[in-house]
């Protein structure tokens, strides 16, 4: 006999001993589209966002046991993961039949060890969470064994079962927008939010590059697969009229793979005719001109670029697929169109040296955007992560594995040298004069002011004054 399952789809605070720790919080886009598909195929289900309401442990567990779920959903992330399998420890001393199903980049690379290691996680999703998640419900729902189920590895009596993986979905459009309807709008931002009601939202799913300190294709597979513009701008436009939203931020490792695809995008906002404006992260190499200037007039306030390395042979070691020299033809493209644009160096990559660290600061310092200094921390599912196996390096705490916490140390480098250059780029990046100076002229509004100083806090009070070891 068949019964209907009440599933949580749950997004903890970063923290979950400081809820207030952040400089930002984004809209957990993933959960709110696995959300709305599972409500189409008339699941029973509730979205809740305890981090964007900055809602304390023992409330969150309250909540929980009231609600009485009979399937927890979550994404891990890596350096979450001790907090979360705490929280967890918690919730099944509440309701031990619970059935809790844990998905994202980290359950996806190192599923086995999960299952094995923590016995308060029953699933792990591997990959996209849509139909696994859905087979998942039916199964507990009829009361039949998880076997069949693609896309999944469980525990059972008898120990850890991986199953096949689920194919990609290739028609994104299939799916429905995210269940922006259980999240509070109102609340979300990050560092370059100049507008309330702050929304985000993935215009294609894989990545077709090789980047060993990155785990996207272990996820989500090299092959891009992309929404069709139209798809885009009709969810943009429910934002707008629905919600509020008049900020755009593409959650999309690289937008600009395809410039033509880009091109319709930026003309169907144009076609909208509001007031709306957005960001995104690029590749420098696949930059044209005409394209910039179309993002631009379209409302694109914003660019991000991930340079990494000052250093060719460090970028070619990380197996970037670029050089220095390519990349600042683009940079040099992105200012002649005027677009501001932070950017993100790596220090720590194999390969590193004292001179490629140099390298890398002076490059910063040539640059007007914010610079973001993240130290190389090898997560399950990236190639770094092979490499500092195989260098002996072994994890005792996840914890201390996020781009702000000095977790490796690549062979030829001395931790000491590493957290001396670390300390040196983020002082001699953000307390240049001139520096200072042209953020002050790039703030747009009271909400970016308190947010840009929420962000300085972040990083020099707790991240450079107070570097983990």
């Amino acid at each position: 006999m068949s019964k209907k399952a009440k599933v949580l789809l749950l997004r903890l605070p970063q923290n979950v001993h400081d809820v207030y720790d952040h400089a930002g919080i984004l809209h957990p886009y993933s959960l709110a589209i696995i959300s709305s598909f599972l409500k189409r195929e008339h699941k029973d289900v509730t979205l809740f966002d305890a981090a964007i309401q900055h809602v304390q442990k023992e409330a969150i567990l309250s909540y929980i046991e009231k609600m009485q779920p009979d399937m927890l959903g979550l994404t891990l992330m890596t350096q979450h993961l001790p907090h979360t399998i705490e929280f967890l420890r918690l919730v099944k001393e509440i309701l031990p039949a619970l059935t809790v199903v844990v998905g994202g980049p980290h359950a996806t690379a190192d599923h086995k060890n999960l299952l094995l290691q923590n016995k308060e996680v029953d699933v792990t999703v591997i990959g996209e969470g849509e139909y696994s998640m859905l087979a998942l419900i039916n199964a507990y729902e009829h009361n039949e064994s998880f076997q069949q189920i693609k896309g999944i590895a469980y525990r059972e009596d008898d120990g850890v079962h991986i199953n096949p993986r689920q194919p990609y979905i290739e028609n994104l459009d299939a799916l429905p927008f995210a269940d922006w309807e259980s999240l509070p709008m109102d609340k979300y931002a990050d560092a370059i939010t100049v507008r309330k009601n702050y929304g985000g939202i993935v215009a294609s799913r894989g990545c077709p590059y090789s980047c060993t300190f990155c785990g996207a294709k272990t996820a989500l597979g090299q092959k891009v697969r992309r929404r069709s513009p139209q798809n885009i701008v009709e969810e943009i436009q429910l934002l707008y009229d629905r919600y509020g939203v008049r900020q755009v931020l593409f959650h999309d490792s690289t937008l600009n793979i395809d410039n033509a695809w880009v091109n319709e995008i930026c003309e169907g906002i144009l076609r909208m005719n509001k007031p709306i404006v957005w960001g995104c992260n690029v590749r420098t190499e696949h930059l044209s001109k005409e394209t910039l200037m179309l993002m631009k007039r379209s409302g694109c306030i914003r660019i991000f670029v991930g340079i990494e390395s000052g250093d060719n042979t460090v970028l070619q070691r990380m197996k970037k697929g670029t050089t220095v020299e390519r990349i600042q033809q683009g940079l040099k493209l992105i200012e002649e169109v005027g677009i501001p644009t932070d950017y993100g160096f790596i220090l720590g990559m194999p390969g590193e040296t004292v001179e490629s660290m140099k390298k890398s600061i002076a490059l910063a310092k040539k640059l007007k955007g914010i610079s973001t200094f993240a130290l190389a921390s090898p997560f399950p599912g990236t190639e770094l992560y092979e490499i500092a196996k195989s260098e002996g390096v072994s994890v005792k705490d996840w914890s201390k594995h996020d781009i702000y916490t000095l977790a490796y140390v690549p062979q030829g480098l001395t931790r000491k040298q590493l957290e001396q250059y670390y300390r040196c780029a983020v002082r001699t990046t953000y307390f240049r004069f001139s520096f200072i100076i042209y953020q002050l002229s790039q703030l747009r509004s009271l909400l970016n002011v308190k947010i840009v100083v929420t962000a300085a806090y972040r990083i020099f009070f707790k991240r450079f004054f107070k570097f983990r070891k």
